[in-house]
């Protein structure tokens, strides 16, 4: 017998870490109730449920087709359901039509100079696959852009969202033509290449099922493929009996060899995708904000009741609770899914810095027991939690095998996990900060409380230099150990100490008396600034580096707005607070 496991258990080294976790998960798992289904084949299920729950291989693990279909629709047309179905149904469709869904328009076309370039080809902002893959002029902007960026050039913005486009276009003819997922494991080396749908079409591929597995075996599988395509092309709907069939027929190949998956880590994984608890978690947390402003809207007035003020306080608290806890329960899913903290690309860590900043605002809140401290944690890690939600294409919302670099654990642990920790610090730092600096700009009278905001502000500073001052220690470790010296300037190393220094130059004002209660607060929000340099914009603006495993692209013309709107409102602010004291 061999067992095949996904990527969660092949690394041991995180099963304490993962143990760990487990009580802060209850809520979620009682998500299982929700599916009782889930893992078991019953003609009575809806039919996508059933086709779902097939495990494939792709991106170089073990996956539901669920995982798989939906991160496929997303890179294809920019959202996780398409035209209201399903993301499983949509791939079946193509797989079972691609002449006709070939030429739909599917694909979104956002960049406005390649809709020029295109012109009236675009049908309500979208171009079809077919355009896309045989348009000459593009097709040749696309090549000169591969070469360029071969040879590590620069590429220009319009180079850039052509290669993005032309990618889109290309992983549908792939999924099309049935290229992906992996269906069918090797049984000489299940941990090989699974066999895919075109390549069981192929002689070499049907002379390979015909040698490995038993005949009558092969036959089935066969038959309910057919089946299950013939009815998808012409009724575009699957009932449950062929998904079903089909189901039983893909099981039944791995399992005549002896090849048993890890199908409790298949049902974790349906179940994390199936409830969606960053979603949820960042829609909890808005409502938490809504009722603390009821709250806040009874104390202001004259007649406010005593009942209204204790309940909407007791709401907010419970809802900020439980959207905590369902994102510490969707960590721990992902956490077992991947085998591995979930901080490797962009989407993990802005979802865990929402988690940081949620986390330190209890301990603050522990300590202090002010419910601003809640409301400004709130509003951050909704926002944050929000944009990971919005743009899962973007950030790269899959889970995928960790890179040879970051695959010792360990300083994944360490180093990883405490940078994005202090990032989680300093942004509730930014979010408090903006509370002071606006008290200060509207209510300059009341200095016994602003400075009190202000005292939340500066432990939420200082947790975030210990930090990062440990987690910057700890990378050079971590580079010694994985490029063989513990310092090098890389764009990452120095941007990180460039945001150390920032914060430290902010404290050491506080100290020495430089800065007062609104500097100290204008300033904590103004280097925050630094962060998103050394988090967001080493990855996607400079794109340069040896940490070149987390680049991606997009969005940062709206990081750079967003970021300068910030800047101005709150320069705004204080040139209102100094027109009042100097008045």
């Amino acid at each position: 017998m061999i067992l095949i496991q996904g990527t969660g258990n092949r690394h041991r080294k995180n099963a304490g870490l993962l143990r760990r976790q487990k009580m802060g998960a209850g809520l979620l798992l009682a998500g299982l109730m929700l599916f009782p289904g889930t893992g078991r084949l019953c003609a009575e299920a809806p039919a996508y449920r059933i086709l779902e729950e097939i495990p494939v291989q792709d991106s170089g693990r073990v996956k539901p087709f669920q995982a798989f279909a939906q991160e496929a629709v997303a890179q294809v047309t920019g959202g996780r359901n398409f035209q209201g179905r399903p993301a499983v149904l949509t791939v079946w469709l193509w797989i079972s039509d691609p002449d006709g869904w070939i030429s739909q328009p599917i694909i979104p076309v956002d960049f406005r100079p390649l809709r020029k370039s295109f012109n009236l080809m675009i049908k309500d902002g979208k171009l079809s696959p077919e355009i896309i893959l045989n348009h000459e002029p593009f097709i040749k902007t696309v090549q000169e852009a591969g070469q360029k960026q071969r040879m590590k050039a620069k590429l220009t913005p319009l180079e850039d969202e052509s290669l993005k486009l032309y990618e889109r276009a290309a992983i549908f003819r792939a999924l099309a033509q049935g290229s992906h997922p992996g269906w069918i494991p090797d049984p000489e080396d299940p941990r090989k290449s699974w066999l895919s749908l075109e390549m069981m079409a192929s002689p070499e591929g049907a002379q390979v099922l015909k040698l490995q597995y038993p005949e009558k075996t092969v036959a089935d599988f066969q038959s309910a493929l057919t089946a299950l395509a013939n009815e998808l092309h012409t009724q575009k709907a699957v009932t449950p009996k062929n998904a079903a069939a089909f189901a039983q027929a893909v099981r039944a190949l791995p399992a005549a060899k002896g090849i048993v998956l890890d199908e409790g880590l298949i049902r974790k994984e349906l179940i994390y995708n199936r409830l969606h608890p960053f979603g949820w978690a960042w829609k909890i947390m808005a409502l938490s904000i809504l009722f603390a402003l009821v709250r806040y809207w009874n104390l202001r007035k004259k007649s406010g009741s005593k009942l209204m003020e204790k309940t909407a306080g007791t709401a907010a608290l419970a809802s900020f609770a439980a959207a905590f806890l369902i994102q510490s329960g969707g960590f721990y899913l992902r956490c077992q899914i991947a085998g591995r903290p979930p901080v490797t690309n962009m989407y993990e860590s802005v979802v865990w810095v929402s988690w940081a900043v949620a986390f330190f605002s209890l301990l603050l809140f522990i300590f202090y027991r002010s419910a601003v401290i809640l409301f400004a944690a709130a509003c951050v890690a909704a926002l944050g939690l929000m944009v990971a939600d919005s743009f899962p294409v973007v950030l790269n919302a899959a889970i995928s095998p960790l890179v040879p670099v970051l695959r010792s654990n360990y300083w994944l642990t360490i180093h990883v996990l405490t940078i994005t920790l202090s990032y989680g610090a300093f942004a509730l730092a930014w979010g408090i900060g903006h509370g002071v600096v606006f008290s200060f700009a509207f209510n300059p009278g009341k200095k016994d409380r602003n400075k009190q905001f202000a005292q939340y502000l500066y432990r939420a500073v200082q947790i975030g230099v210990l930090l990062l001052s440990v987690g910057t220690v700890l990378g050079g470790v971590w580079a010694h150990y994985s490029w063989g010296r513990f310092w090098g300037w890389d764009p990452k190393e120095t941007w990180a100490l460039i945001a150390l220094l920032g914060y430290l130059a902010v404290l050491h004002g506080r100290l020495s008396g430089w800065l007062e209660t609104f500097g100290l607060a204008y300033w904590a929000v103004v280097s925050f600034l630094l962060v998103i340099m050394a988090w967001y914009g080493v990855n996607f603006v400079l794109a340069a580096g040896l940490h070149s495993y987390g680049f991606g692209g997009g969005g940062a013309p709206y990081v750079l707005g967003a970021a300068l709107l910030d800047l101005a409102v709150i320069t705004w602010a204080a040139q209102i607070y100094r027109a009042k004291i100097n008045s």
